[in-house]
C-alpha cells in the first residue's frame, strides 16, 4: 500500500539570520545613542545655564557701578568707558539708562533689539518697591533668549547739613534716600545656545558615522561567524530532496561543527535506513534471495535479452518440517538456496516464490543449455544431501523450463506461469525430473485464463461484489440445525454467480488464497455477529488454506476480528485439508492451538481421500473429522464405503471427535449414517448453499427428525 503526501512549498523568507542579529543590535544602539544625546543635550544645556546664571549674578552686582553713570557727565571719561565693557563682553547687548522719571536718555549697545521706550509705571513701581533690599533688581525673561536685568539708582544724602558738626557721630545723623533713575542691562544667552547645538549637532554627526562604520564592522564579523551555518544550507536542501550522498563542510566553531557531525550521521542512518528497507522488500530474509516482487521486477528489465526461467518445487519437503521441525527446515531451505547460487553465474538471478519453490532466470542461454542447467540442479540436490543438527535428507526437486525470447509479449508472470505449468507437468510424470514448457501443448490458453481470473478477483475483492452463501449442517440425533459452513462466490459484473472451483485454481497459483481467505473469515464473523442477536447458538464453519499460516499472524487476525465484533471465539469452527495441516505442520499447530485456547474448534475436511494418516489425526487438535463426500455418495450402495465409514466414526468417538458425512442426498444416506453413529449431516437433503439461513430443517427431514 503507497500513500501520497501532498507536500505544501515553503514561504519565501526575506529575513536573515545576520539581518536578525543586526536589526536587534541596531536597534539597541539607536536607542542607547538617542538616550546618549539627550543626556548630552540636557547635561550641555544644564552646564551652559548655569555658567549663565553665574554671569548673571556677577554682572547684577555690576548693575550698580555701571548706574554710576547717572552721576557722572557724558564727557566723563569713566562714562565713555561703556563702550570697553560691552566690547569685553559679548553676551551683553546694551546699558540702557533712564532718568528717575522713566524716561530714556542714554543707551550704549552692540546690536539693538529691543525698542528703547520708557519705564512703564508698573515697571518704576516694582523697582522702585525693591530699592530697599539688598537683592534690588528685576529679571525679565519675557524677551528671551534676551534678558533684561534692571535696578533703580538709589543715593543717600544727610538731610539736614547743619547737624554734621553737631553730630557726635554718623548714627546721630538723619539721612536721606532718593531715586536719581535706572538702568537696564540686556544680556543676549542666544550665542551659546546656537554654540551648544551646533556642538551637539557635530557630535551626533560623528556618532552616527561612527555607529554606521561599526555597524558595518559588526555586519562583517557577525556575517563571517555565521558564514559555516550558511554553509549547510546546501547540504540541507540536498538531503531534503532525497539525496544522501552529502558533504558538510568543517568548521572552527564547536556547536556549528557539533550540527554538521549530527547532519552527516543522519544522512549516514538514513541511507543504512533505506538499504535496509529495500532489502527487506526486494530480498528474503531466510535466504537472501530476491522475492516474488523483486523478481519480477528484474525479469521485466531482462526479457529483451532472452534467455530460460526455471521453476524448481521441492519435492517431500514437508517431510523435512516433520522430521526436524520448522527451524530445521529453514535451515535446509537457506541450504538449498546456497546450492542454487553455486550452479548459476553470479549475475542470473535467482529468488525465494514460496514456501519451498525457486524460480530462476538465466540470461542469454539456449534451450538445450536450460535443460541441462536443469539437470545439474536436479543432480546436485540428489547427489550431496542437505544437512541439519547431523542429520541427512536427500530432498529432491521438479524443475519447469520456460525459454524467453525477444519480443514474444509475455510478461514475467505469464513467463513464470509458463514454467510453473511445466513443473507441474514434471511432478505429474513421477517427480524429481525436469520439464520444458512447449506452448503448442495448450497451455497457454490455461494461464492465459488463469491471468483473466487473477485480474477479476482484484476486482471483485475491490468492488465488494464477493458474498457468502452458507450450508447447513444437521444434528443427526436431534435433528437441530445451528451449525452452517460458509461458501464463497463470486459474483460478475453482469451478475452471473461462480464457484470457488472456477477461480480458487487462480488464486492459488499467484498467491491470492491469504487475501480471499482473511475476506472470508473477516465477512463471516461480522455476518455471525449479526445473527446471533436472534440465534445465539449459531455457529459458522469457515473453509481456511494452507498459506494462511505461512507468516503466522493467522490467529492474531482472527482474535482481532473476533474482539472487532464482539464474538466469542467458541462460535466459529476452522475446517482445514488433510494436506494443508500435514504440509503446514509446523506453521499450523501453535497458531490452532492458540485459537483453541480462545474456545475456536477446527475440522479436518475431505478427511480419507488425502494422507489419511492416523498418526498425523491423532497430533492434530481437531474437534471434527468430516467425511469425504466420496465415501458418502453411495453409502447405500457400496459395503465397502460402509465399512470405512464405520471405521473412521469408530476411531473418531474413541479419540473424543465428531464425525461429518458430506454429500447427504437422500433420506435412506440420511438413516444410515444416524445408523453407523455420525454427529452431523450435510448435504442438499439437509439444505443446498443459500445466502439466507434456514430458521428450521426441511420439510424432507422433519420425518427424520422426529424419528
Amino acid at each position: 500500500m503507497t500513500s501520497t503526501v501532498e507536500a505544501k512549498a515553503p514561504a519565501r523568507r526575506s529575513r536573515t539570520f545576520v539581518s536578525e542579529i543586526m536589526f536587534t543590535q541596531l536597534s539597541f544602539a539607536v536607542v542607547v545613542g538617542l538616550i546618549a544625546l539627550g543626556c548630552l543635550w540636557f547635561v550641555a544645556s544644564w552646564v551652559v545655564r548655569d555658567n549663565l546664571e553665574d554671569w548673571s549674578a556677577r554682572w547684577v552686582h555690576e548693575l550698580e557701578s555701571l548706574g554710576s553713570g547717572l552721576y557722572l557727565e557724558q564727557n566723563d571719561p569713566s562714562y565713555l568707558a561703556l563702550g570697553n565693557y560691552l566690547e569685553r563682553y559679548e553676551e551683553v547687548l546694551y546699558v540702557r539708562y533712564y532718568d528717575a522719571t522713566g524716561k530714556p536718555f542714554y543707551i550704549e549697545s552692540s546690536n539693538e533689539t529691543v525698542p528703547f521706550e520708557p519705564l512703564d509705571a508698573a515697571a518704576i513701581e516694582r523697582l522702585a518697591s525693591r530699592a530697599e533690599l539688598n537683592n534690588a533688581h528685576v529679571v525679565d525673561e519675557s524677551l528671551a533668549p534676551v534678558v533684561r536685568l534692571s535696578r533703580a539708582i538709589v543715593t543717600e544724602s544727610i538731610a539736614n547739613p547743619t547737624d554734621l558738626f553737631a553730630a557726635e557721630s554718623l548714627d546721630e545723623l538723619t539721612t536721606e534716600r532718593s531715586t536719581v533713575g535706572y538702568v537696564e542691562l540686556g544680556v543676549d544667552y542666544s550665542r551659546y545656545d546656537r554654540q551648544l547645538v551646533s556642538s551637539v549637532f557635530l557630535g551626533s554627526v560623528f556618532v552616527t558615522l561612527a555607529f554606521f562604520i561599526l555597524a558595518g564592522i559588526g555586519w562583517l564579523i557577525i556575517a563571517r561567524a555565521v558564514q559555516p551555518l550558511r554553509q549547510l544550507e546546501a547540504p540541507l536542501k540536498k538531503l531534503a530532496a532525497g539525496e544522501l550522498d552529502i558533504e558538510v563542510p568543517d568548521s572552527p566553531h564547536r556547536e556549528i561543527a557539533a550540527i554538521g557531525e549530527a547532519l552527516t550521521q543522519a544522512a549516514r542512518a538514513i541511507k543504512e535506513r533505506d538499504q535496509h528497507l529495500r532489502h527487506l522488500a526486494s530480498y528474503d530474509q531466510l535466504t537472501g534471495l530476491a522475492n516474488r516482487r523483486h523478481f519480477l521486477e528484474e525479469v521485466e528489465q531482462r526479457l529483451p535479452g532472452g534467455g530460460a526461467l526455471l521453476f524448481i518445487d521441492l519435492d517431500q519437503f514437508k517431510y523435512v518440517n516433520d522430521t526436524v521441525g520448522h527451524r530445521g527446515g529453514d535451515a535446509v531451505l537457506a541450504q538449498t538456496a546456497d546450492r542454487l547460487r553455486q550452479t548459476v553465474r553470479p549475475d542470473d538471478l535467482i529468488a525465494r516464490f514460496g514456501g519451498d519453490e525457486f524460480v530462476m532466470f538465466v540470461g542469454g542461454v539456449t534451450t538445450e543449455r536450460a535443460e541441462q542447467l536443469a539437470n545439474k540442479l536436479l543432480n546436485d540436490l540428489k547427489e550431496y544431501p542437505l544437512t541439519h543438527a547431523g542429520q541427512s535428507f536427500n530432498v529432491g526437486c521438479s524443475v519447469g523450463v520456460a525459454m524467453v525470447e525477444a519480443n514474444t509479449g509475455f510478461t514475467p508472470t505469464e513467463l513464470v506461469s509458463q514454467a510453473d505449468v511445466a513443473c507441474r507437468q514434471a511432478k505429474s510424470e513421477g517427480r524429481n525430473r525436469a520439464h520444458l514448457y512447449l506452448r503448442q501443448e495448450g497451455e497457454f490458453e490455461n494461464i492465459q485464463s488463469d491471468l483473466d481470473w487473477q485480474r477479476r478477483i482484484k476486482r471483485a475483492i475491490k468492488e465488494d461484489r464477493l458474498e457468502l452463501h452458507y450450508q447447513p449442517l444437521m444434528h443427526t440425533a436431534s435433528g437441530q440445525i445451528n451449525h452452517y459452513e460458509a461458501l464463497v462466490r463470486l459474483r460478475d459484473e453482469g451478475g452471473k454467480l461462480h464457484y470457488p472451483n472456477t477461480f480458487l485454481p487462480a488464486a492459488q497459483r499467484f498467491g491470492m488464497l491469504k487475501e480471499l481467505d482473511q475476506w472470508v473469515i473477516r465477512q463471516a464473523i461480522r455476518e455471525l455477529a449479526e445473527h446471533r442477536k436472534r440465534r445465539p447458538n449459531l455457529r459458522f464453519s469457515v473453509n481456511i488454506t494452507g498459506n494462511t499460516f505461512i507468516d503466522g499472524a493467522f490467529a492474531d487476525f482472527v482474535i482481532e476480528e473476533l474482539e472487532r465484533n464482539s464474538l466469542p471465539a467458541s462460535a466459529i469452527i476452522f475446517e482445514i485439508t488433510e494436506q494443508v495441516a500435514i504440509g503446514t505442520f509446523s506453521d499450523t499447530v501453535p497458531q490452532i492451538r492458540a485459537l483453541i485456547k480462545r474456545g475456536a474448534e477446527f475440522a479436518v475436511d475431505d478427511f480419507g481421500t488425502g494422507y489419511s494418516s492416523l498418526s498425523y489425526l491423532k497430533r492434530l487438535p481437531v474437534a471434527y473429522i468430516k467425511i469425504d463426500g466420496v465415501f458418502i455418495k453411495r453409502l447405500t450402495e457400496s459395503t465397502v464405503d460402509q465399512t470405512i465409514v464405520r471405521a473412521i466414526a469408530d476411531i473418531a468417538r474413541i479419540m473424543g471427535k465428531r464425525t461429518v458425512a458430506e454429500f447427504v442426498g437422500d433420506e435412506a444416506t440420511m438413516a444410515l449414517i444416524k445408523d453407523i453413529g455420525i454427529d452431523y449431516a450435510q448435504g442438499f437433503h439437509i439444505g443446498k448453499p443459500a445466502r439466507e439461513l434456514l430458521e428450521e430443517a426441511p420439510e424432507n427431514v422433519v420425518e427424520f427428525r422426529a424419528g
